[in-house]
């Protein structure tokens, strides 16, 4: 089956929305499937219109040369609308060229109504994968608020795309009850959760480079992977630091990524604690597996929002996978993923007390870390391993009658 991707963005830049994406597409590859990536105009770092990632062809798009006169970079619906147009005439064109066979187009809504116009011209079927909510996504980074006028303005473009769409795709239970209740038909709508290439993520001993190189020797290590946004909850992270490094010198924080909140993390640290903190920065995709690796803790201490209870982190299950014991706030995603005092331990969003005591728990008791580092990745290699996820994928698009088009 020849199926082209229409994503957002992709690797290089490090979220969880690229790392789903590049293990579904190379999973597919590895099931006999052909798959192809074009990326939105808002993925604009890039060297060559097409970029091979892992064998597979990203054809990248820029911006069209009118959006970068004054006006429509002041007019958000004209940026919209020089996105939509651009990306449908890729997408049209890359399909007819490749003769594909499907277009799966994933979040934001853009993205589903350009597959829509192309498919629609070239009678092609489509599926829509709905991984979030752009509009709650902007409230909580801060760039709009709900029922704004463009907070409302993208809820009716997300119900368009799901509309057109011949089936809807979404990554947790919490999301397909809310497309229910807006009115899109049960039948019409199959989850597909977050997964993990458990033979990629798996226990290794501590990379004694990074141990060197950012002086973790003799200490406990907390780790964040990931992207800094607000919604992350990285300040209540280190607050709950800071509080523990009142009584303990043990401790070493390890953020790895970059974000908007930066800056703001880098103030809240005193300049006599600051050794306890390491902003790694932006790392290469390969090197993710050796940052796992020296981390004796993962932290994900996501606030609780209509985002963070209805949409699913992936980068858990990655640390799960390696065995690293796992600390997650109780907000809806995590609490999928984390069983409290089984395969992990859960607290009270944006409560920076709770979450110290937890560290401090785990810091003090490297036996139970063990234990739940073990009983995580038993879980993720028989519940979340891509391979078998990425098999129903064959199942949705037999849906739409081109399942005797797979072949090995």
């Amino acid at each position: 089956m020849r199926v082209l991707h229409v994503l957002d963005h992709s690797l290089p830049y490090l979220s969880g929305y690229s790392f789903r994406s590049s293990y579904l597409i190379n999973m597919q590859r590895r099931l006999g499937l052909h798959p192809w990536v074009v990326t939105s105009p808002k993925h604009e770092e890039f060297s060559e219109p097409c970029e091979k990632l892992n064998e597979v062809d990203y054809y990248r798009l820029k911006w069209p040369s009118f959006y970068f006169l004054p006006a429509p970079r002041l007019i958000p619906l004209l940026k919209q609308a020089a996105c939509l147009a651009a990306l449908t005439k890729q997408v049209t064109r890359l399909a007819r060229e490749l003769k594909v066979d499907l277009i799966h187009a994933h979040s934001p809504s853009l993205n589903g109504l350009a597959a829509s116009r192309a498919a629609q011209r070239l009678g092609l079927p489509w599926i829509y994968e709905l991984r979030y909510y752009e509009e709650d996504a902007a409230v909580d980074r801060g760039k709009t608020k709900y029922q704004s006028l463009r907070y409302r303005l993208a809820q009716q473009l997300e119900q368009e795309a799901l509309k057109r769409a011949d089936l809807v795709v979404t990554i947790a239970s919490q999301l397909r009850a809310d497309l229910m209740a807006r009115g899109i038909p049960a039948q019409k709508v199959f989850e597909v959760p977050n997964g993990v290439d458990t033979q990629l993520f798996k226990p290794r001993p501590p990379d004694p480079e990074l141990i060197a190189h950012h002086h973790l020797a003799g200490k406990t290590v907390v780790g964040f992977i990931g992207s800094f946004y607000a919604y992350e909850g990285l300040s209540c992270l280190v607050e709950a630091m800071l509080f523990l490094l009142r009584d303990r010198d043990d401790l070493k924080l390890l953020l790895v990524g970059e974000g908007e909140t930066e800056a703001q993390l880098r103030e809240q640290i005193p300049k006599h604690l600051s050794s306890h903190f390491v902003f790694a920065g932006k790392i290469k995709h390969e090197q993710v597996l050796r940052y796992y690796s020296v981390m004796d803790m993962l932290v994900y201490p996501r606030l609780s929002s209509r985002l963070t209870e209805l949409t699913t982190p992936l980068k858990p299950l990655e640390a799960m996978a390696m065995e690293r014991a796992v600390i997650g706030s109780d907000v809806g995603g995590l609490r999928d993923q984390v069983v409290h005092n089984e395969t992990g331990l859960l607290f009270e969003a944006n409560n920076s007390t709770a979450l110290a005591a937890c560290i401090s728990r785990l810091a003090s008791n490297p036996a139970e870390r063990r234990a739940f580092g073990r009983r995580a990745r038993e879980m993720v290699v028989r519940t979340r391993d891509w391979e078998r996820i990425t098999e129903r994928y064959l199942e949705i698009y037999g849906q739409l009658g081109v399942r005797q088009r797979v072949a090995a």
